[in-house]
């Protein structure tokens, strides 16, 4: 396989596959682009999505916004509860990096990932539930999302003219949990360094993500441990306090709704999670005792887990993860404190997520990749 007669990029060769990720959560889609080169190496195509920023996406009425960084299109919305405008919104973003990287690579093949805050069958891609994407329970959503592309293609204005061709293509996308994406990548796509020989493959680690909700995975070996009905790695729904709030999960008490984003904000009282992220590493005392306490229930919540997967590690990703230190310390005395046979066993090490809160779309891309038959190997943060 591959894409011939091609332009190189600088001394490199052209890439021979490319692959578009979204990470579909409340409030916000993140998306972006990677390329895939002979050797099976993943780079990101860092110079597309400030092209992409302000056309498709800005003409679907669920988007409120759309910001773009090094890398990574991050597109507001308020479409939690409206299935069909939250697979417009996908198919949107999905077909504007199409025709950045298609402008660039006429015939690049690109597939692409979509990971959702949601229980995926990993047979069908079906979201079973989601607590927080109320219109996307139940839905089979790799065909809601490319009947979406395809009526975004049919449109009169398309952007970058592509018209019907974008439709035909891209296939249907690889659909995936988020948190099990963000473990793939975790697990699979450690940045190569100079003295590193391949990519670290931990033989047990379990991911927690802490963003809308708490998800979670376990890796074994380097591959994400799915469970039996796809719905391994859901941390976030044990019960830790059995006289808490309902949850919109159907429980009780659960631990996501003491440790989430939405769970800091109002320990901190800030509208938002961001503002009182903001707010603490600016040094605000509130906030700050916010993020620390929010830090001991996430160790506490650590060490059940410990107790029950024993792993050798923690990595902790999604958006409430940038507070770094200030909430891992905490974390780590809690975890300590907690652990059940501390003093006869090693504390596992926790930390932040290698790709931030890239992990989730970076993963759904590579995972795209390879289910369409794309060998990756490595990664490289550049």
């Amino acid at each position: 396989m591959g894409a011939q007669g091609m332009p190189a990029v600088g001394c490199r060769p052209a890439p021979v596959a490319a692959a578009i990720g979204l990470d579909v959560g409340g409030g916000a889609v993140k998306a972006g682009a990677v390329l895939l080169w002979a050797d099976g190496l993943l780079t990101r195509a860092t110079t597309l999505c400030s092209l992409s920023a302000a056309s498709a996406v800005s003409a679907v009425s669920s988007a409120t916004g759309t910001e773009a960084t090094a890398g990574e299109l991050r597109v507001r919305h308020h479409a939690e509860a409206d299935g069909e405008a939250l697979s417009a919104l996908c198919a949107a973003t999905a077909g504007d990096l199409w025709s950045s990287l298609t402008s660039r690579w006429p015939d690049l093949p690109v597939v692409w990932g979509v990971s959702a805050a949601a229980w995926i069958d990993p047979g069908t891609g079906r979201s079973v539930f989601s607590p927080h994407l109320m219109g996307w329970r139940n839905r089979p959503l790799p065909q809601d999302l490319a009947r979406a592309l395809s009526q975004q293609a049919g449109r009169a204005g398309a952007v970058g003219g592509s018209g019907g061709r974008r439709s035909e293509a891209m296939s249907p996308p690889s659909v995936v949990n988020d948190a099990d994406a963000a473990a793939w990548a975790e697990a699979r796509l450690v940045p190569r360094l100079e003295d590193d020989a391949g990519p670290r493959r931990p033989d047990r680690m379990v991911l927690v993500t802490i963003g809308t909700g708490i998800g979670g995975a376990l890796v074994r070996d380097g591959e994400v441990d799915l469970g039996a009905h796809g719905m391994a790695g859901e941390y976030g729904h044990m019960t830790v306090d059995p006289s808490g709030v309902p949850c919109p999960c159907g429980n009780t008490g659960c631990w996501e709704l003491l440790v989430s984003a939405e769970a800091l904000a109002a320990r901190a009282g800030r509208a938002s999670a961001r503002r009182a992220l903001d707010d603490a590493m600016a040094g605000d005392p509130d906030c700050r005792r916010a993020v620390e306490e929010t830090g001991r229930w996430l160790g506490r919540g650590l060490a059940t887990l410990a107790a029950v997967l024993d792993p050798s590690r923690f990595v902790i990703g999604g958006g409430v993860a940038v507070a770094g230190e200030l909430l891992l310390e905490p974390a780590r005395e809690e975890l300590a404190r907690h652990l059940p046979g501390g003093r006869h066993r090693s504390v596992p090490s926790v930390s932040v997520a290698t790709w931030g809160n890239r992990s989730g779309w970076v993963g759904a891309a590579g995972i795209a990749l390879e289910r369409a038959g794309w060998p990756v190997t490595t990664a490289s943060s550049e």
